[in-house]
């Protein structure tokens, strides 16, 4: 009896926070209300337990006298993995998906201590992530782990703790290229991507701002942003304004001064905490594998 009535107190407790939600079915073995988390995903929201006999809505026996702690595991599992597809489904980059969001701390390379320590102060960012907001910039050369450890910064911030979070990753350099396509474009659908992408950016739990200053121009040639490109990035910067943000780029702080006003450079620099990828480009220096 006190494991039920502490049973009960913990659904209470899941539903009070949001994370459970009573449905109008009732389970067909003991006539309890069944739950469910809640959550955005269509196939998911339709997934509904009874906390007490382990019914599921379709009728699979989890388990007589299912511990709801055990199903809140096993049924986070499914979202978070559902919570990483979206991110990488919503993302705009042109590059290879499948390799770009393949990337976690676990499996970046660090050969050299200068490489492990950025790797640790990335570590510890994302921890820190999860208790405060940060906007936090990765800057060097191509090649050193920018974009690795930007992707592993996220993915850790999203899989720790409960799966109601979102995120998305945008590549500057081709998000303006496909602002400039939707001008001219007939039917709309680069329109429709850049508006979903939009209203993530606005409302997700972090974002990684990819490559900025990269739109035109290299490290050795600075090419000022045009007033277009200027104000994409304001129009970011505004949009996560108190959220989270991990930004990356080529260019030094130094040369991000030169890329774009003093305006633009202050809202970019305005509480933010940095890495500095002051290392040898890994394609350089090792074969076969590539760190962006």
């Amino acid at each position: 009896m006190g494991n039920l009535t502490s049973q009960a107190v913990m659904i209470a407790n899941l539903i009070r926070q949001g994370i459970l939600e009573e449905v109008e079915t009732i389970c067909p073995e003991c006539k309890s209300q069944m739950v469910r988390h809640v959550t955005d995903e269509p196939i998911q929201g339709n997934y509904a337990v009874c906390p007490n006999c382990g019914v599921t809505a379709n009728g699979l026996k989890i388990k007589h006298g299912a511990d709801i702690e055990s199903i809140d595991g096993q049924y986070q599992a499914q979202l978070q993995k559902q919570m990483w597809q979206g991110v990488i489904k919503n993302s705009i980059t042109l590059g290879n998906p499948n390799i770009i969001f393949s990337k976690r701390f676990d499996n970046f390379i660090a050969e050299t201590d200068k490489t492990k320590e950025i790797g640790n102060q990335a570590y510890i960012f994302a921890e820190q992530m999860r208790k405060e907001i940060l906007h936090v910039i990765l800057t060097g050369t191509t090649g050193t782990g920018k974009t690795h450890l930007a992707v592993a910064m996220m993915h850790k911030y999203l899989m720790d703790g409960e799966a109601n979070k979102h995120g998305i990753l945008v590549n500057f350099s081709d998000y303006v290229a496909l602002k400039k396509l939707a001008m001219n474009e007939i039917n709309g659908e680069t329109q429709r991507l850049l508006i979903r992408a939009n209203k993530l950016v606005q409302k997700s739990d972090i974002v990684i701002l990819d490559d900025i200053g990269a739109e035109r121009g290299g490290t050795k040639e600075i090419v000022p942003a045009t007033d277009f490109e200027t104000g994409l990035l304001l129009q970011f910067m505004n949009a996560r304004e108190g959220k989270r943000l991990i930004m990356t780029s080529n260019l030094t702080s130094e040369q991000l001064d030169k890329k774009y006003d003093r305006r633009t450079n202050s809202r970019i620099m305005f509480h933010i905490q940095g890495i500095e990828f002051n290392i040898p480009d890994y394609r350089e220096t090792t074969s076969g594998v590539t760190q962006s």
